[in-house]
Order: C-alpha cells, then sequence, then structure tokens
C-alpha cells in the first residue's frame, strides 16, 4: 500500500516537470527555504551558504526529496530556467502564485505545530 502523501507532497503533483540540463545547479546557488516535513525528508537543512549543502558534485544529492521551491523553479513563467528548459506548459502567474500562497500556508501551519510540541 502507498503510503498517504502530505498536504505538501500533493502540491508537487500541480508542479510541471521537466529534464534540467545536465551538470547545472544554478538554481540550488540561493537561499533555499525549506518546510520542516522537507527538511526532515532530506536529513535537514542549515546553511547560510547560498549554494544548497545537498548539492555533491555539481548534483542535487536529493533530488527525489527536494523541496518545493526547487521544484517550481524552472517550471513556472515567472521563475524560469535561465538556459531555456522548462516543462512544455510552464505553470502561469497566477497558478505559480495560488501554488506558493499554498506551500507557505503549510509552511506557517508546520512551524507552529513544531514550536508548539517544543514548548
Amino acid at each position: 500500500m502507498a503510503e498517504k502523501k502530505t498536504p505538501i507532497q500533493e502540491l508537487y503533483d500541480k508542479i510541471p516537470s521537466f529534464t534540467c540540463r545536465e551538470g547545472c545547479y544554478d538554481c540550488c546557488d540561493n537561499q533555499i527555504q525549506f518546510a520542516p516535513e522537507e527538511a526532515e525528508r532530506v536529513g535537514g537543512f542549515n546553511s547560510t551558504e547560498r549554494l544548497c549543502p545537498h548539492v555533491k558534485d555539481g548534483r542535487c544529492s536529493v533530488h527525489q526529496n527536494r523541496a518545493f521551491i526547487c521544484r517550481i523553479y524552472g517550471s513556472s513563467e515567472i521563475m524560469p530556467c535561465p538556459h531555456g528548459y522548462g516543462p512544455e506548459k510552464p505553470l502561469t502567474k497566477d497558478e505559480t502564485y495560488a501554488l506558493l500562497r499554498e506551500y507557505l500556508r503549510l509552511m506557517r501551519e508546520q512551524e507552529e505545530e513544531e514550536k508548539a510540541k517544543n514548548q
């Protein structure tokens, strides 16, 4: 039986996928934000560096479990790949903002739950 998806994982299904340029990790060179469940899935995320600490040998070492922002980069007309890669039908501006709003809401919920557990 398949494991039940979390609401954030269900958001991933709404993001069109595409194949990136081999050896490219331009989107990983940024301050990347992870929801608590995403950080847990990749074994943690604690970095003040611009380059994501999960980039190993020029590749994402957690690609199957990468965060929402990593998935949406290049899949949206407002967050295009600088090398011209992307899905056949990228997310529109409105679709992107709707997904971002939902992701941020879910992330805040998770952060509040984490805070309540630790009190």
